[in-house]
């Protein structure tokens, strides 16, 4: 099926969502030859999942232009460049579902994870003692879990370790909300807002 959800998050954030019942083959005959991925494989249609087809899909959907560009960098952090403007960008997907959100203005981090009792299994990776002390659910676990991913594509530096320099503050689960999350890292020491809501069996985590 087509888009499912176009959000404006804000003036200048906007978050677009995709639930994928097509194949590779179809995705791959729906790209065009505006898109340039410099992340791309030589032999993209043998090499690479349905994922990263779906997602240059979504992205050729959300924009009418000439030209889309996919850079990343050191620290694969991925830039977008619509007609040579530049874009902070922001890719995620989870078995039926990619998501991407851009803006011109703000430095973003988008997660998507399906809701299962596989994460009661990892938990003790990511979670530290203060979490494990309300995170019993696998749907708070699974919000954790995203909340972290999120901060990690935001801060787009790597080196952060999802137990000591992330954490997730108390909070009580609803079908969409916000909750604060902390990142300490050298000299940073900051508060960060976590949005998210709830589709299917599934979580949308971002901010900005």
């Amino acid at each position: 099926m087509p888009i499912i959800s176009i959000q404006n998050i804000t003036n200048e954030i906007t978050l677009g969502i995709w639930k994928i019942t097509e194949t590779k083959a179809d995705f791959a005959n729906q790209l065009g030859n505006h898109l340039f991925d410099l992340s791309k494989p030589v032999n993209p249609a043998e090499n690479i999942g349905i994922h990263w087809f779906a997602s240059r899909v979504l992205l050729q959907n959300l924009f009418d232009a000439d030209r889309i560009e996919i850079h990343k960098n050191e620290n694969n952090k991925p830039t977008l460049y619509i007609d040579h403007e530049k874009y902070f960008i922001s890719i995620s997907h989870s078995y039926e579902y990619v998501g991407i959100m851009f803006s011109k203005t703000h430095e973003i981090g988008l997660d998507i994870e399906r809701v299962d009792d596989r994460i009661h299994r990892v938990s003790n990776k990511f979670l530290n003692e203060n979490e494990q002390l309300f995170a019993e659910s696998k749907l708070i676990k699974t919000l954790i879990w995203s909340a972290k991913e999120s901060m990690y594509k935001w801060y787009g530096k790597k080196e952060l370790d999802f137990k000591l320099n992330m954490e997730a503050l108390l909070f009580e689960p609803q079908n969409e909300g916000v909750f604060n999350c902390m990142l300490h890292k050298n000299e940073i020491n900051k508060a960060i807002e976590m949005h998210y809501y709830q589709l299917e069996n599934y979580v949308f985590t971002y901010c900005f």
